[in-house]
């Protein structure tokens, strides 16, 4: 099962996307809240995934490497925290606010799967250094440490945001969802 989730991690995590991006009903009459704050968490998602990207090189074409800087430094799993942000964001920018606590969860169940797998096979990877990593750093929350380097690598940051560019399409997306809701609510 843990690999089954492992394998479609992303798809079963921005499900709560989709569900935003689609359902009404609960919806608040609050964009001057809504739109603000869900452009906040968007962008926090999206800096946390361009941090971690600057120093994983995930999707920059370059090998693989254990990767202890910047934000893996404070944390393992930056990447799904920025994911889980990203999630969230999108609940909010559906004007569903009952729901971001629910997709923020869904995302912390979703991703604990995820990272039990993939913790055993980067052990199984890298060894003796990823298992110190482990003793040394906390999975999801910092714990008093400081950021060693710089957070963002410099060399590969502008690499790392044209990566996550796409993330920001959640934006239209939900204006549009916005534009045929009220087009609708008028023609009904």
């Amino acid at each position: 099962m843990a690999h089954w989730v492992f394998r479609y991690r992303g798809a079963l995590a921005y499900l709560s996307v989709v569900f935003a991006l689609f359902w009404v009903r609960g919806q608040t009459q609050a964009p001057w809240l809504t739109w603000p704050l869900g452009c906040a968490v968007l962008t926090a998602g999206v800096a946390v995934r361009v941090a971690a990207q600057s120093h994983l090189h995930h999707r920059l074409k370059m090998q693989l490497e254990l990767t202890t800087s910047g934000p893996y430094g404070l944390v393992r799993n930056p990447l799904y925290i920025g994911n889980t942000l990203i999630c969230t964001s999108a609940a909010v920018l559906g004007k569903l606010l009952w729901l971001a606590p629910l997709a923020f969860l869904w995302c912390v169940v979703v991703y604990a799967v995820v990272v039990r797998s993939e913790e055993e096979r980067l052990l199984n990877l890298y060894g003796e250094p990823y298992h110190r990593y482990l003793a040394e750093v906390p999975r999801w929350l910092p714990r008093g440490r400081t950021v060693s380097g710089n957070l963002f690598a410099r060399p590969y940051v502008g690499k790392a945001i044209l990566a996550e560019l796409h993330s920001f399409l959640i934006v239209p997306l939900f204006l549009l969802k916005d534009l045929l809701h009220s087009l609708l609510h008028r023609w009904l």
